[in-house]
């Protein structure tokens, strides 16, 4: 460790700023912003503010960039060049504090773990961070509770970065002789400086005229001192070990009522959150013929957040105000290890109707049993793996594809045959119960079912129904038009794991999209199952999807279809009801049958259920649950259910697993 003295701490900035855009605190107390230093400048020393006004998360995730550009119409071409204007030098952020080292962490963990983003990383590769440990705690300052505050040891593991990172390169102690013991007033005022990076030790080579080495070694007995004084200024406080429990016990509480009722849904307690990530994007469009996909900030508290095609919306103003303190306190934690609140209080501060994650959580603690509060909290319900994937440049742009067929398949429902243009052969995608995000350039981008088998070499088909701005934009286009397709994401239905068991497809609607790979493949290896049986449900036959599938299959030996519909028809010979009242007399070994369900999630229930009750285990009923699948690949943040994302841990789930997720969806 070593040392320097305060009154050089003008000049070792003066230094850094021969290599680096260095940025200080500046402005008035309740207003403090990043500005450039400037050697004659004058600037917020340490001691005299507690934190910036914003978090300085904006450094490295912006509020508004762009993701990738398009031109062209006959021959759309696309640039996956993000457009980053980085500045010639990197840049250096003096004076952080801890709780928002800890910010920077968790952006590094997040955005560096699994899908990599490009934009996130180029600009955390150029920032650099100084932080500053604070000895004096604000009004709204509960850092110290979440073990986020003064002194805290906060790491993060950083995907392709290798080892765990701290949220900064270097770090400085204030030690001034107010705060002294008298053995130690001779030192004057001083700051201690250590090491988090590698890139850290660099800077100090920057300043090592300035640096005293603690030869003494009594820099980390003065930070025990300084971290003993600092904790005692806290005002604020709560028991963050028993909140997971605390939250599962009270998910109900009329509490989410009233609170909801004073929210006026301005956004700004998510804006001014350090561990806040969700984004939207937009098309900006330069012309008729060229135009850029931009990301915007957005929050789960705008009204459309989650709402999903036909504006159905699966979260209600409670449940979203309830969503944001149970994803701060409770479920990043059980995602990414990590604390989700850094406890710098600035959600209460920004909040003008006075919601104060704080005193909830300590009224919800209070109300919960001593029994309940120490008991061990409840494993993570849905098990997931979380795999290494190759490195994707910028997994946010599609690879153009050409429109080849377009047939029509039901009311408002077309089925759209493309073929990458410049890829002769498709691969092998083994997309079972996967998706794709299908971009119409200029309008927006789409989560579409994968109805094809993983056979496929030359053409990919889509079953499309038009149903929102995307999709009707869709309908629109010719056979030679272009669209953007990124992925295959999610997860597949588990194909081997079927295999000597009866088969019982149940597709509602649309629903029979997600399962016709698995159906396909199924049907082709008829004699490594039981029995196949497929039920199709659907207002009216008009309304069903894959009619010629259907009655192909219903010729196959082994293979039984029957219909469900709310309307007679004489096209089929059909049930007129709810597909559940089939059940009964079909005559299945229900503790040898896996059954496939895809549909709206009350339908899902109400299959399920009905299912269970004639034996079946919730194990062996699988469902696809989609909803708003903004990206993909588990950043923008809109298709959360409680710690999991449904485009990444899903949108397969077993029904046991669907049971112990929030139930908002």
């Amino acid at each position: 460790m070593f040392k320097f003295k305060a009154c050089d701490l003008p000049q070792m900035l003066t230094l850094w700023s021969s290599r680096y855009t260095v940025l200080v605190p500046d402005g008035s107390m309740g207003h403090i912003q990043m500005q450039e230093w400037k050697a004659q400048d004058s600037f917020m020393t340490p001691d005299r503010y507690i934190n910036l006004g914003m978090s300085p998360k904006a450094f490295v995730f912006n509020e508004r960039e762009p993701l990738f550009h398009w031109e062209g119409h006959e021959k759309t071409r696309v640039t996956s060049d993000p457009g980053l204007r980085l500045p010639g030098k990197d840049s250096l952020l003096f004076g952080i504090r801890p709780c928002d080292t800890h910010g920077l962490a968790y952006l590094d963990r997040f955005f560096l773990g699994e899908y990599r983003d490009l934009n996130y990383q180029l600009r955390r590769e150029h920032l650099l961070v100084v932080a500053v440990n604070c000895l004096q705690a604000g009004p709204s300052c509960f850092c110290s509770s979440m073990h986020t505050g003064p002194f805290a040891d906060i790491s993060s593991s950083c995907g392709e970065l290798g080892s765990p990172q701290t949220g900064f390169d270097l770090l400085l102690t204030p030690d001034f002789a107010s705060q002294q013991t008298p053995e130690h007033a001779e030192d004057n005022n001083w700051y201690w400086i250590e090491p988090g990076t590698e890139r850290g030790k660099r800077l100090l080579a920057f300043v090592a005229p300035l640096l005293h080495r603690d030869l003494e070694q009594v820099g980390q007995k003065r930070k025990q001192i300084l971290q003993e004084k600092a904790l005692q200024t806290f005002a604020r406080t709560l028991v963050k070990e028993s909140l997971p429990q605390v939250l599962t016990a009270h998910y109900e509480n009329p509490i989410w009522d009233s609170i909801s009722e004073t929210c006026i849904g301005c956004t700004g307690c998510t804006r001014v959150c350090p561990t806040c990530t969700c984004f939207t994007t937009e098309e900006e469009n330069e012309t008729p013929d060229s135009g850029t996909r931009i990301r915007v900030w957005d929050s789960c508290q705008s009204v459309s957040f989650t709402r999903n095609a036909e504006w159905h919306n699966p979260r209600s103003k409670k449940a979203a105000v309830r969503y944001r303190i149970y994803d701060k306190l409770k479920y990043i934690e059980e995602r990414f290890g990590m604390p989700g609140c850094t406890g710098c209080g600035r959600c209460s501060d920004a909040c003008p109707a006075g919601i104060d994650m704080v005193a909830l959580a300590n009224r919800l603690t209070e109300a919960t049993p001593e029994a309940v509060r120490m008991a061990p909290a409840a494993p993570n319900p849905v098990h997931y793996e979380r795999k290494e994937r190759l490195f994707d440049p910028q997994p946010y742009t599609p690879l153009v594809a050409e429109i080849i067929d377009i047939h029509e398949e039901a009311r408002d429902i077309r089925r759209f045959t493309v073929r990458y243009r410049d890829r002769p052969e498709q691969g092998s995608p083994a997309l079972r119960g996967q998706f794709f995000m299908l971009t119409v350039f200029g309008v927006g981008e789409v989560a579409i079912s994968v109805p094809f088998s993983d056979r496929v070499r030359d053409a990919f088909t889509f079953y499309i129904k038009k149903v929102g701005k995307v999709t009707t934009a869709i309908h629109k286009l010719k056979v030679g038009d272009t669209l953007g397709i990124r992925g295959p994401f999610g997860v597949p239905l588990p194909y081997e794991t079927l295999k000597g068991r009866n088969l019982l497809v149940v597709g509602s609607g649309v629903g029979l999209a997600p399962v016709r790979a698995s159906l396909i493949r199924a049907i082709e290896n008829k004699e490594a199952f039981g029995r196949i049986v497929i039920m199709a449900s659907a207002t009216s036959y008009n309304g069903l999807l894959l009619k010629e599938d259907l009655k192909t299959w219903s010729d196959m030996p082994g293979v039984e279809v029957y219909y469900s519909l709310s309307r007679p028809t004489e096209e089929v010979n059909a049930h007129i009801g709810y597909v559940n009242d089939l059940f009964p007399n079909l005559g299945m070994d229900w503790s040898r049958t896996s059954a496939i369900i895809c549909a709206s999630a009350r339908r899902i229930k109400a299959v399920a259920r009905d299912l269970m009750q004639l034996g079946m285990k919730p194990s062996d009923i699988y469902t696809s649950l989609e909803t708003n699948m903004h990206c993909g690949i588990g950043k923008c943040g809109h298709c959360k259910v409680g710690s999991h994302y449904m485009c990444v841990d899903g949108p397969v789930f077993t029904y046991e697993e669907m049971l112990q997720l929030p139930p908002e969806f």
